[in-house]
């Protein structure tokens, strides 16, 4: 596709940038431009009319040659509200929960955690901190200003409790010996503060430690996955500009690992001093990924409007109503081709994508819906979907992002 047969909201600017707000860099240069979409990507919204009527924003994405940090620009952080319609959690899937047990094992292999105090900054639904401290038999603190925590067992482990409020100095009093964020830094315009905060928290103890988990945007730009850009995702890191914000600010980085297929980084740090030889890599490869977004970007959303416009209208269903659906169909086009998204979560069905307003729908919903192909919206579920759409007896043309 040519840029100029790219839907009118996507362009590719080429031009300097605000200064880096995780280094203070000015050697910043922006270079993927989207007008007019939701500022949340994971909002239930209880009628077509009203998802259709969903706020939206401009996004700018500007890397920085400094530290290869990406962010948005014209993020505003004023036009975020987290409410209890905000729905994220991927835990109704057999593979995700498998994944989160799998990561909870390795944090606690080798560490002595019961009775001590776990702290989760952007807790959520506090799905996490309960499997966590239940694995470790540790008290639990969850952080979140909009926590909705209502359905977890607060007597897992030691016993749970939740904070409904931003993490803070004020915190600091709270004797920690983990804290873990996950899929929250991603969504703070000023990385370094938070980061920073953390350190302080735990520095007085080198044997305190904490874990980070956030998506990996090396892979978004090389696959040019459109799909995982969102209005509310203002920061994007590699291994290299997530690994200089945590040794900037005094961790020592004891592992950095690309997981989930290769789609999230696990960080796990300690407070130190960071050896000469424990630097960071340098920033090029993510540098490189930026000159070749543009045409990754181009052929990949070439590609999908072609599938699309060769159905008819009502013909294709999406597989996931999370953040990559709403990605999808708010760059993509073709929305009459799209009859549904389908989820296996059952708070989400009979409600509506933010910008697009189609249906949330169950699985067993296809039945009967002249569905020829089925795309499903992150690749790691594939064969847990394909299993579920066989059991259904359906047999439709099945692709992933």
């Amino acid at each position: 596709m040519d840029p100029q047969d790219l839907p009118s909201h996507v362009a590719f600017p080429a031009a300097a940038a605000a200064p880096c707000p995780a280094c203070g860099g000015s050697d910043t240069h922006s270079f993927y431009r989207l007008q007019g979409i939701p500022v949340h990507s994971c909002v239930l919204l209880e009628d077509a009319d009203r998802a259709k009527a969903f706020p939206t924003g401009d996004l700018e994405l500007a890397a920085c040659a400094h530290c290869g940090f990406i962010f948005n620009q014209l993020f505003d952080p004023a036009r975020i509200d987290y409410s209890e319609d905000y729905v994220e959690t991927q835990g109704c899937s057999g593979t995700f929960r498998s994944f989160l047990e799998g990561t909870i094992q390795g944090l606690l292999k080798g560490r002595e955690c019961a009775n001590q105090l776990m702290v989760e900054i952007g807790c959520g639904r506090g799905d996490f901190l309960e499997q966590l401290c239940r694995a470790a038999d540790a008290r639990g603190i969850g952080i979140d200003p909009s926590s909705t925590a209502g359905r977890v067992d607060l007597r897992a482990g030691r016993g749970l409790s939740f904070l409904q409020e931003s993490y803070s100095k004020k915190h600091l009093a709270l004797d920690a010996r983990a804290i873990f964020c996950r899929h929250t830094l991603e969504h703070l315009p000023k990385v370094q503060d938070l980061v920073a905060l953390v350190f302080k928290h735990l520095e007085s103890r080198s044997d305190n430690w904490t874990f980070f988990e956030v998506p990996d945007s090396l892979r978004i730009l090389k696959e040019g996955a459109f799909w995982d850009v969102y209005y509310e995702h203002c920061s994007y890191f590699s291994e290299a500009s997530l690994g200089r914000i945590f040794e900037s600010a005094g961790f020592v980085i004891k592992d950095l690992d690309l997981v989930y297929g290769r789609q999230y980084l696990h960080l796990l740090a300690q407070p130190g001093t960071c050896a000469a030889d424990q630097a960071c890599k340098d920033p090029a490869q993510m540098l490189q990924a930026v000159q070749i977004f543009r045409g990754t970007c181009c052929a990949t959303i070439a590609r999908w409007h072609k599938l699309l416009h060769g159905h008819p209208p009502g013909t294709v269903a999406l597989w996931g109503s999370g953040s990559k659906a709403t990605g999808f169909l708010t760059t993509v086009g073709n929305h009459d081709r799209i009859d549904c998204v389908v989820d296996i979560n059952p708070d989400k069905h009979g409600r509506f994508v933010a910008g697009t307003g189609h249906e949330i729908v169950a699985p067993a919903a296809l039945k009967g819906r002249p569905i020829r192909t089925l795309i499903i919206m992150n690749p790691i579920y594939t064969d847990e979907i394909t299993t579920d759409v066989q059991a259904l007896g359906l047999n439709p043309q099945v692709l992933t992002l």
